[in-house]
């Protein structure tokens, strides 16, 4: 018995570069290869009994090292797997406004789309009262635009933002939270 470990060793260390760069064509990395080439040593010397009646020592390690890197494959994909799993998991169960989340971002997109297409004068009342915060009495001391007009025209800029955002299929009540 220790005669037949003694060949598996003289085995290994003349095998152990070739089963260890066969390893890295078949696995992603260095690492994985390694563990590969060790795991396929541990088990073959687990089991001296089955080198002893092995013709070719050199083919069936390399096929221990290659049963060895498929399992580490199959591992890295069921994990990939799970993690994936798990990410879409938290997503849409552990955050149930996901899909809120991802609705307000379309209207968002919407809105940015339809107050880009309002006419300036429209679009500067709207934008510099009810998206920057200024009263119609400091939009009016820095432009000397009148304030009844100022408010008209975000009136009219609120409808027009109103009818795009209906055509693009977003309801009003719906939006209002």
């Amino acid at each position: 018995m220790a005669s037949d470990e003694q060949d598996l060793a003289a085995v290994f260390v003349n095998l152990g570069g070739v089963l260890a760069r066969s390893a890295r064509t078949l696995v992603p990395s260095e690492a994985d290869a390694e563990d590969a080439v060790q795991e396929a040593m541990l088990a073959a010397l687990c089991a001296p009994h089955l080198f002893a009646a092995v013709e070719c020592a050199g083919s069936w390690l390399y096929t221990l090292v290659r049963r060895r890197c498929v399992d580490i494959l199959r591992r890295d994909r069921v994990r990939q797997s799970n993690e994936r799993e798990a990410a879409l998991e938290e997503l849409f169960v552990e955050a149930p406004d996901a899909l809120e989340y991802l609705e307000r971002q379309e209207l968002i997109a919407a809105l940015a789309r339809a107050v880009k297409r309002l006419d300036e004068p429209l679009r500067s009342a709207f934008v510099e009262n009810a998206l920057e915060g200024r009263t119609f009495r400091e939009i009016f001391e820095q432009s000397g635009i009148p304030m009844g007009t100022l408010m008209a025209r975000k009136q009219r800029a609120v409808e027009a933002i109103k009818r795009e955002l209906q055509q693009e299929g977003f309801s009003p009540l719906a939006h209002n939270k």
